[in-house]
């Protein structure tokens, strides 16, 4: 399973196919590398809430799947 931070991100919804479009960066090896994604329409506000507010966020590939994560919080965490 390879893990990767996610450095920074790019919201975009895109007017023509009427879809969001995110892109997110993080580094391997010191290299830089994006991830072009188009998620259905109604998780856009979810993931827009996801990346301005949680952090660490992680990009995360295995087995042929892939998904971004949060760090690990306590239960009944407060933001700061």
């Amino acid at each position: 399973m390879a893990v990767y931070t996610i450095e920074n991100y790019v919201l975009r919804y895109d007017l023509d196919q009427n879809r969001p479009w995110v892109i997110f960066h993080y580094q391997v090896g010191g290299n830089w590398k994006n991830v072009n994604w188009f998620p259905p329409k109604e998780d856009a506000v979810y993931l827009a809430d996801m990346l301005r507010n949680e952090t660490p966020i992680y990009y995360v590939e295995s087995g042929g799947k892939k998904w971004i994560t949060t760090g690990a919080e306590q239960i009944g965490e407060e933001e700061s």
